[in-house]
């Protein structure tokens, strides 16, 4: 999860069924998708699911949510994750 400026966090995560599908939280904009690759930014970060096959069933902008159909071989996010607060003032970063 992604620290918001009023110390709250912003929710985001990949479930996955098999590999047939995926649905995805926290989605803040489409960048690219065609049958092979989906890229999403995501409250976490740039995130890529790549299969063959790939649909979007279903997109629901408001709530970041984006649900994916196909045959799914990978997710990744791409990114540096933020450390939490508490590492933040433990390193004294």
């Amino acid at each position: 999860m992604v620290a918001k400026p009023d110390g709250m966090q912003k929710p985001y995560g990949i479930t996955m069924e098999g590999r047939e599908r995926a649905s995805v939280t926290g989605v803040t904009s489409v960048e690219s998708f065609d049958d092979a690759t989906v890229i999403l930014n995501t409250h976490g970060g740039r995130l890529t699911i790549s299969g063959s096959g790939l649909k979007v069933s279903n997109l629901q902008v408001e709530e970041g949510r984006l649900m994916l159909e196909g045959e799914l071989s990978a997710a990744v996010y791409a990114g540096k994750k933020r450390p939490h607060a508490f590492w933040k003032r433990a390193l004294g970063r």
